[in-house]
């Protein structure tokens, strides 16, 4: 058995390499418990806390990252933080092959929509980490409730440290737009797939700058925000691959009528001119600057302007709006977490970093925003002011609450709209959960199938669901290549797997 797991790893990081070669209240925390710390004092050692991150390191990271080991070492920790940043166009193949050289490294940023926690763990590349957790992480496991850390388990081991830095119960069915320029359209607000691809042509067609080669952001996840229009609605979408009704019926995603609905949407969106031509190709770091700078028709989830658009637009205005008035439904539980790299000696020192965090605000505080009355100060509860700018405008030193956050210890800008600083720090307790949230799935069985069916989704499913190629055109073709990847046992496996953790609820 251990010899076909190893082949299976092998396997899923070659397709992987392959593929990447061609995104006052609810301010407390836990107190520190000392427990970690007395841990990590007790042996004398430094241990590193090597963080794999996307992106391009901040301006002013040496001298923050300064400043949290002295925290560290104040609060009896003897771990030296050392994030490592890998830019966005190399981070699939880099991370990759670090994994598979074997070189060493403790946490590493898992985006559930690129390279989810499961595949991850079927390769290999992160470990279990509920003996850790129990040992070294009592603050973590405080700081976030029971039904999340159950959205990164599988077969009953805690896969990774779930990044809770926002309530997904009020993403679903939403889109965020410029409420300045829709107004200027004349025209209301959306309230179907149509309407909203007017809305936005209409944008694009007045956008407020020389450069009008503006368009709607891409992101390689289903479009729930078209998915409260549909009939069968609720429904969940797992990696887009597998579709769940609220009933428990499991069905390949990519064969339903709500995939055609998708696609189809999103070729309109192409053939209007309202998605980057070079969609396939263009480098992240690219469509990530083009949203910082505020240049998008609209884009999926909850978004706000930063201080720079604002500044040099001062009457733009970010809303969010739903097609529908459904009630709110968390289809899935978290996008993003933390993974322990098996390539480690002291997976211990990931923890132990982690609870330090999570334990008091001040010690998130310096990780995420930098040194206070340096780099930010703070203006209120869950609110800051960025004092240290970069060339660009942006903050000198930050790490993406996505990265690492927590909805209720992340801060927002004074001048954030007071309704989206509600739904970024709030909890939602009226919200239908999806049937899924508490099972994850184990692709040990079918790993080589699993792996199969990642890759060759990016290469055969992303240019269907970007729009670059017609449905009509190209679905015969995806489809058949998908079950050749292995797409029918993936989809078998994990309904057999979903029944029995149901039967056993």
């Amino acid at each position: 058995m251990r010899k076909y797991a190893m082949l299976a790893v092998s396997l899923a990081l070659v397709i992987s390499l392959l593929a990447a070669c061609s995104s006052g209240g609810g301010n407390s925390a836990p107190s520190a418990t000392g427990g970690a710390a007395e841990e990590s004092k007790s042996s004398g050692e430094k241990l590193p806390v090597r963080f794999l991150l996307p992106g391009n390191e901040p301006e002013d990271l040496a001298v923050v990252v300064e400043a949290i080991n002295k925290k560290m070492a104040d609060d009896g920790l003897n771990l030296v933080y050392q994030p490592i940043y890998l830019a966005w166009d190399v981070w699939d193949q880099r991370s990759n092959l670090m994994l598979t050289t074997g070189e060493e490294f403790e946490l590493i940023a898992i985006m559930h929509d690129a390279k989810g926690p499961q595949l991850l763990a079927g390769n290999g590349g992160i470990i279990p980490i509920d003996d850790l957790l129990d040992k070294y992480g009592p603050d973590l496991k405080k700081s976030m409730p029971d039904w999340i850390w159950d959205s990164v388990k599988i077969g009953g081991q805690t896969i990774s440290v779930p990044n809770f830095w926002a309530d997904t119960a009020f993403s679903d069915g939403m889109v965020t737009m410029r409420s300045d320029l829709l107004a200027a359209t004349g025209m209301q607000p959306p309230k179907s797939p149509e309407e909203l691809l007017e809305a936005a042509a209409k944008i694009q067609e007045i956008w407020p700058d020389d450069n009008k080669n503006v368009y709607v952001k891409m992101l390689s996840e289903p479009a729930y925000y078209l998915h409260p229009t549909y009939e069968t609605y609720p429904f969940t979408v797992v990696e887009n691959m597998i579709y769940v009704d609220q009933e428990g019926n499991v069905k390949s995603w990519l064969e339903t009528e709500e995939f055609k609905k998708d696609v189809t949407f999103m070729r309109q969106l192409y053939e209007r001119k309202l998605v980057h031509p070079d969609i396939l190709t263009v480098p992240g770091e690219v469509i990530n600057q083009e949203e910082i700078a505020g240049r998008y028709l609209f884009r999926q989830g909850d978004v706000g302007l930063s201080e720079d658009v604002k500044a040099r637009f001062p009457d733009a205005e970010n809303k969010v709006y739903y097609l529908t008035d459904s009630p709110k439904f968390r289809s899935y539980a978290i996008r993003n977490s933390n993974g322990v790299s098996s390539t480690t000696k002291h997976p211990e020192a990931a923890i132990q970093f982690l609870n330090w965090v999570y334990a008091k605000q001040e010690n998130f505080d310096l990780v995420t925003y930098g040194i206070k009355d340096v780099h930010w100060k703070e203006t209120g509860d869950n609110l800051k002011d960025t004092l240290k700018k970069n060339q660009n405008g942006g903050a000198s030193y930050e790490l993406a609450n996505w990265l690492l956050g927590h909805v209720e210890m992340n801060r927002y800008p004074t001048n954030y709209d007071k309704d989206r600083l509600e739904r970024r720090t709030t909890i939602s307790d009226d919200t239908l959960n999806s049937i899924t949230i508490g099972f994850n799935f184990d692709p040990t069985n079918v790993a080589a199938e699993y792996a199969n069916t990642v890759a060759e989704m990016k290469t055969s499913v992303e240019p269907l669901r970007f729009g670059v190629v017609s449905y009509e055109q190209a679905f015969d073709k995806v489809l058949a290549n998908m079950k050749a990847a292995g797409l029918d046992k993936v989809v078998a496996e994990y309904e057999k797997q979903f029944k029995e953790w149901l039967a056993s609820r």
